[in-house]
């Protein structure tokens, strides 16, 4: 089975499978209990984005020379940021929860935030995997891991531990997928730190630590500002839109970088084929990104209403505005990937630099004005972060912002004309019709990409009849 059906199916469990976990479970303990877990991931992700990002893109960016020295010393210097990080989130645990005005955070953040550790001790044997494009073994621990801890979750749910239940599943969820992750791998680190090793990694890792964390805060902080400024149930409608949107993006934008970043590392030296690669890349994404995201908004109100309640109504119109600003956020993830592949991790600090304060501002504004205005200011800060992404791309390979567009411009068409005609079936709280809004929304998209002769659609169209035939 190739690297793409397996990462696909990696994504699938993992992601898919844990989702509609969450939302089962989203719909058992309420807005406002899941909105104290919401309070606390800015915290888990900022931390992740340090333990976890740069060093292992390192060691993936540096496959071909990659050592035992290097992959042992880097396990150490994760595992010591782990520890660290917990030591410090652990005693800020009360400062956190007097910010938001939520005393029972700080036994809810001293034990969920424990997935920071068992997270830096599988850093290096995912990367191996990567490196070995070993989707299989991936997705297998990610199958174990999701059921054993969605099967704790539930159990406890049902048993009336409330969000406890959601902390215990996050934390057995990492546990598990360490685990057997280490397992597949069969790797053992050496007794040795290599100073050398350390340095030259740290080069290239640093900078996407930095530009990682940054850019955490940069995406994530209206959480954390719907949480100072509104109450727990409105964190709670900001983070399940916020999980449903970026779900979708994520899921495309991961499963398309997990194989491509592997390959277009091993043709950075032949620029016309990396650039072809990285136009085409860019193509397919945005060929699956758009309908789904533009399409999820059109039926969100169906979608509430049949897996979360009538108690999560409030979300709608959130998971609305988000849908259109996470439909670009894929284009501006592979804009920055590229930059990795060429070893220029150091301009991703300059360009999150440039949007920290455009966000921050933006965002600070629109909390005056409701959750609604700050899910708007989000979709602002997307098209400015696509902008300034599109930059260096544009500089280097010349692919901007403009030609990247114009290579997609049949995918928003399709897109736009979708929404609009989904929008005109109307709302109903039948199942059936939120898979009739989803069969219309699909077949009009397609046939329009057709209509507009998209050479890419078309390809694969043909290369899919073609295949049919000869089976």
């Amino acid at each position: 089975m190739s690297g793409l059906v397996w990462n696909v199916l990696d994504k699938l469990i993992s992601q898919f499978g844990f989702l509609i976990v969450t939302l089962y479970l989203a719909k058992l303990i309420g807005p406002e209990s899941f909105g104290l877990i919401g309070m606390l991931m800015i915290f888990m992700l900022l931390a992740e984005s340090v333990v976890s990002s740069g060093f292992s893109q390192a060691l993936v960016q540096r496959s071909e020379a990659l050592t035992s020295d290097d992959t042992s010393t880097i396990f150490y210097v994760n595992v010591a940021y782990g520890l660290a990080i917990y030591a410090l989130l652990y005693f800020s645990a009360p400062l956190i929860a007097q910010f938001y005005g939520e005393p029972e955070l700080v036994e809810i953040a001293r034990l969920l935030f424990l997935v920071i550790i068992i997270n830096s001790l599988a850093v290096v044997v995912r990367a191996q995997l990567l490196i070995k494009v070993d989707f299989k073994s991936q997705a297998i621990a990610a199958a174990i891991a999701t059921v054993i801890s969605a099967g704790a979750g539930l159990y406890l749910a049902k048993s009336g531990y409330d969000y406890w239940a959601f902390v215990w599943m996050l934390l057995l969820r990492a546990l598990v997928q360490t685990i057997c992750l280490w397992l597949f791998t069969r790797w053992i680190p050496k007794l040795v730190f290599s100073l050398d090793s350390f340095k030259s990694l740290f080069f290239f890792g640093s900078n996407l630590i930095i530009a990682g964390f940054i850019s955490t805060l940069v995406n994530n902080i209206y959480i954390a500002l719907v949480g100072k400024y509104y109450n727990a149930a409105s964190v709670g409608y900001f983070t399940q839109a916020t999980n449903l949107t970026n779900f979708l993006a994520q899921f495309i934008t991961s499963t398309m970088q997990g194989v491509s970043y592997p390959v277009l590392t091993s043709i950075k030296m032949e620029r016309e084929r990396l650039i072809a690669a990285y136009r085409k890349i860019i193509q397919l994404t945005m060929l699956v990104s758009l309908p789904a995201l533009i399409g999820f908004s059109a039926v969100a109100q169906e979608f509430v209403h049949l897996f979360l309640g009538e108690q999560w109504l409030s979300a709608v119109p959130i998971i609305q505005i988000l849908c259109f600003a996470r439909a670009i956020t894929p284009i501006s993830a592979v804009s920055m990937s590229i930059l990795n592949v060429i070893g220029r991790s150091d301009l991703f600090l300059k360009v999150d630099l440039v949007k920290l304060p455009v966000t921050v501002g933006t965002l600070l504004v629109a909390v005056n004005f409701g959750i609604e205005a700050v899910a708007v200011a989000v979709v602002i800060n997307v098209l400015i972060s696509f902008l300034i992404n599109s930059y260096f791309p544009g500089k280097y390979f010349d692919f901007g912002a403009l030609a990247q567009l114009n290579s997609t411009k049949n995918y928003f068409i399709a897109a736009a004309i979708m929404f609009i005609g989904v929008g005109l079936l109307g709302f109903s709280e039948e199942w059936y019709w939120l898979c009739m809004k989803v069969g219309v929304g699909s077949v009009v998209y397609f046939s329009m990409l057709i209509l507009l002769k998209d050479p890419i659609f078309l390809g694969m169209a043909f290369r899919f009849v073609k295949r049919a035939r000869l089976q």
